[in-house]
């Protein structure tokens, strides 16, 4: 009876071109024997070019600019490793290990090659899309910390309550948005909001600080550079801000600190939806929405020319102006006691305000905006350990009720010296009706004492009123 032949002696070709990883075979004196297709595919070499071949004639005909290691492997009987470069000038890193006969010499060199250009091309792709995640993973930690976007914003007062319709309506469009205000006021929130509105929320949103990016680093974070563009340049080039944000969202914030030079490439990429990467000829399209912030007053900037005004005019396309916090003292309260439960939750503390600490919070003239009052509230949460945050435990400086006065001038002593001082008593007209009268020197007299005391609530505890009658009284005063 005759032994079966070996069914895998007939598939060994099948069997190595199943392999992912090249396959390259010689014998002990460095003969080609068999190569897979996974090798061809690496290598660019048909398996007519190889097998037959000494590994040296190899060498000389300019397929490897190195030869194998099967010399190596066959003198030392050890398994070794190394990085050949083939004739298209690809990379490969080459693991050969030693076959033996029953008499214990090396008789094959199996050698297996993978591919340093693709793996260095995946690893690059797998840090931008870490780069995406950590993104995303931004905007996921910044909307629970915030508490949910648009929907859940905070805006008793009008003006305010007027700005968040005109968010949604930018939101709605891809168009330049520019955000305006103090600093604190919340220009990065309203960004993402914009963002979060809008169609392309599924997207990246990326924000780029250009005060805190060095200058001679800025155009290449934003817009990536070429391979070996500068010296200490990434050999694969990279990626910037504008590709990462592709199909998304770029916030430029403090837009006002940009380099001018950098100022009119940027108003070329918002004309054109093009950019250059630093050492590179060739132009990429971009779709990118732009929003804009600064507490600068660009348009005062462009007319004496440290800004560019034809950059002013393209980012002045929609424009949201935040005012300040003492402008829209409805907000103080609702917005300290959102920080109240926010940073309770956070630190498992339940903290409420006491009718006097509200009371100085709604009369302070927030010089910081609401990150001062967020900072506040979250730093009196964690001291406070009653469960209840008294007057004594607020800054001192919220707490004086002292009015600056000219340095030569006597310090009051009672609350009687602390009336605005004496007006000048008008011409009277008599031709004006006596209600005209009344409401014009109201009007000139709580004006007045606004600007003496430094705020409104300062103004109405002073002069015994309510914030709403003085209010009331200014409007009326003014016709509306």
């Amino acid at each position: 009876m005759h032994k079966p032949l070996d069914p895998v002696a007939g598939h060994l070709d099948a069997i190595l071109d199943s392999i992912e990883d090249g396959v390259f075979i010689a014998d002990r004196d460095g003969y080609a024997l068999k190569a897979n297709a996974a090798y061809e595919q690496l290598t660019g070499m048909a398996k007519a070019e190889l097998i037959g071949k000494n590994v040296e004639e190899l060498k000389r005909e300019g397929l490897f600019n190195i030869a194998p290691i099967t010399p190596e492997i066959v003198a030392t009987g050890r398994p070794a490793s190394s990085i050949q470069v083939t004739r298209d000038n690809r990379s490969m890193t080459i693991d050969g290990k030693p076959i033996r006969d029953p008499d214990g010499k090396v008789s094959l060199v199996v050698l297996y090659a993978r591919d340093i250009t693709l793996m260095a091309r995946m690893r690059e792709r797998i840090s931008r899309q870490q780069e995406l995640i950590e993104t995303y993973q931004h905007q996921m930690d910044f909307f629970i910390r915030e508490g949910g976007g648009i929907t859940s914003f905070i805006a008793e007062n009008s003006a305010m309550k007027r700005l968040m319709d005109l968010l949604r309506r930018v939101a709605a469009t891809d168009a330049v948005a520019l955000v305006l205000g103090e600093t604190g006021v919340g220009k990065e929130l309203f960004a993402r909001m914009i963002h979060e509105a809008s169609p392309r929320r599924e997207k990246p949103f990326v924000k780029v600080d250009c005060a805190s990016i060095p200058e001679n680093l800025i155009e290449s974070e934003l817009f990536g550079y070429a391979p070996g563009a500068f010296t200490g340049a990434h050999p694969k080039g990279r990626v910037g801000f504008f590709e990462m944000a592709e199909g998304g969202t770029i916030f430029l914030d403090e837009i006002g600190e940009m380099p001018l030079p950098l100022q009119s490439k940027l108003l070329r990429v918002l004309q054109d939806r093009e950019l250059t990467p630093v050492g590179s000829s060739k132009s990429r399209k971009t779709n990118v929405r732009v929003i804009a912030a600064t507490n600068r007053n660009l348009e005062a900037e462009a007319k004496v020319g440290t800004f560019r005004s034809d950059l002013f005019f393209r980012l002045r396309v929609a424009v949201l102006e935040i005012p300040p916090l003492r402008d829209r003292p409805d907000d103080i309260l609702p917005l300290a006691r959102m920080f109240l439960q926010r940073f309770g939750s956070r630190y498992r503390k339940r903290t409420t305000l006491s009718l006097e600490s509200e009371r100085i919070l709604a009369h302070y003239n927030w010089p910081g905006n609401v990150r001062e009052l967020e900072n506040l509230i979250e730093g009196l949460v964690i001291t406070c350990d009653s469960g209840r945050i008294e007057a004594d435990e607020l800054p001192t400086a919220m707490r004086v009720t002292e009015c600056p006065l000219a340095s030569d001038a006597p310090r009051p002593t009672g609350p009687a010296t602390l009336a605005p001082p004496p007006m000048a008593a008008p011409e009277p007209d008599w031709e004006r009706p006596y209600k005209e009268v009344i409401a014009a020197f109201e009007r000139d007299y709580l004006e007045g004492a606004i600007e003496h005391f430094g705020s409104v609530g300062e103004a109405a505890k002073r002069l015994g009123l309510d914030r709403t009658t003085i209010f009331r009284k200014l409007k009326k005063a003014a016709g509306e």
